[in-house]
């Protein structure tokens, strides 16, 4: 008879705690799929504000963003690959170099060297970066970017040195750092196709992209410049998973204009056990170059 009666209780207690306890697992449930949307969206804000002015990008079929990151240092968190330098030639306001010797050309540079920069940033160590960036206006004609006119369309005068080039500091005077660039290929010669009025210059470390592949979302870098986004991650660009239980994603650029700032839309969808989650978040772009 107790046990009967033990039974019955707890068949009744059962029956009433089910759909708290079911809620409880929903939410639950809902919660982390929330963080983790959340935490991979805020990866990849992180990412585009960390990229060269107008550089940031979608893909055809807007499943994947990629942008030009600029170069950071795991040593030192307050180093940044952005200073501001001083023309190098007393006949133009545009930076040109040279592997010619020093005194070759009319370098305003102390000793001469044709193939040096001056920044006003002490202690400035460009020995991560592979690409330095001068006023990136990011034109484009459709959707195809402007040779000469866009990071991701090289040429030479252009925004950006040549893939292959390398950085090193040479000293310089108190406040100063000098940058020589060792330029690839036999002519040696490159010339910025503009100056930027605040003579800005961005020295850039990778590629970092993110797609949606499968029911993954990866973040992955590499080191060419593509004239459009790949189809999948290269070779070599050592995709790595944010977030898992994605179902989809949407990605949506406008550039800015004269009066304002590019906006970058990300859409994150998740599906886990039947809950399905949409997040929505939009990241203002600073394009001043």
């Amino acid at each position: 008879m107790v046990i009967a009666l033990a039974g019955l209780v707890a068949v009744m207690i059962s029956a009433v705690l089910m759909r708290p306890m079911q809620g409880f697992v929903d939410q639950s449930r809902r919660a982390e799929l929330v963080d983790l949307a959340a935490t991979a969206l805020n990866r990849m804000a992180r990412d585009v504000r960390l990229a060269v002015p107008n550089s940031v990008r979608v893909s055809a079929d807007g499943n994947a963003v990629e942008m030009l990151l600029i170069q950071t240092s795991k040593t030192n968190p307050d180093f940044s690959g952005a200073a501001r330098y001083r023309p190098n030639r007393t006949s133009s306001e545009t930076l040109k170099f040279a592997d010619s010797g020093a005194g070759s050309c009319d370098s305003t540079v102390a000793g001469g060297a044709c193939n040096v920069v001056e920044l006003l940033a002490p202690g400035f160590d460009p020995s991560g970066a592979q690409w330095m960036v001068v006023y990136n206006i990011g034109s484009l004609s459709g959707s195809n970017p402007v040779a000469g006119a866009n990071v991701w369309a090289s040429a030479n005068p252009g925004v950006i040195t040549p893939t292959g080039t390398t950085f090193s500091a040479t000293g310089g005077a108190s406040g100063v750092t000098q940058i020589a660039l060792d330029l690839p290929g036999a002519a040696g010669e490159f010339d910025f196709a503009f100056e930027s009025p605040q003579r800005r210059v961005y020295f850039a470390e990778s590629v970092v992209g993110y797609r949606c592949e499968g029911d993954h979302l990866v973040r992955y870098s590499y080191g060419d410049l593509l004239a459009v986004v790949p189809s999948s991650p290269p070779t070599g660009s050592n995709p790595r998973v944010l977030a898992n239980s994605v179902r989809g994603c949407t990605f949506l650029y406008q550039p800015g204009t004269a009066v304002r700032a590019g906006l970058l839309s990300m859409v994150l969808e998740l599906n886990q056990d039947g809950e399905a989650l949409r997040l929505l978040q939009q990241v203002h772009v600073d394009n001043a170059p």
